[in-house]
């Protein structure tokens, strides 16, 4: 099956979610070389008050095989009940790592510096277990 990875932004710092936004479109494009199928994902969860910031970080960092989003306001509540995201103010980042339909791998507070191997590892080989 297609792998995906999600990359959910609440409090972190601009530029660690914009380094993870250029890592993950990276890892994308290096797993696309040979033919296959991968997806990539940076979901904001503040809601609609971060569009113009989104439209920017992809202008700027020239994001193009990479889906940037935020979830909308009336349905935020939906979403993170769906995909079991509980915020709390010690919350930067959580990525999930998808084989399968199947999450391999869950990252929580992720340094952009820990991206390439721990995420790359876990996409390709499904070699990581789910982090607490």
């Amino acid at each position: 099956m297609t792998p995906q990875v999600q990359i959910w932004v609440h409090l972190d710092s601009e530029e660690n979610a914009a380094s993870l936004a250029v890592m993950l479109q990276e890892l994308i494009r290096e797993v696309r070389k040979d033919g296959k199928k991968a997806y990539g994902f940076m979901i904001w969860t503040q809601g609609e008050a971060v569009k113009d910031k989104l439209v920017k970080l992809a202008e700027d960092k020239k994001i193009e095989d990479i889906a940037i989003c935020y979830l909308p306001d009336r349905q935020r509540e939906a979403y993170l009940k769906l995909f079991k995201v509980e915020l709390s103010d010690k919350l930067r980042n959580i990525v999930f790592v998808y084989r399968d339909k199947k999450v391999v791998a869950k990252f929580v507070n992720l340094d952009a510096k820990d991206f390439g191997v721990l995420v790359y590892r876990a996409l390709t080989s499904g070699w990581l277990p789910i982090s607490p």
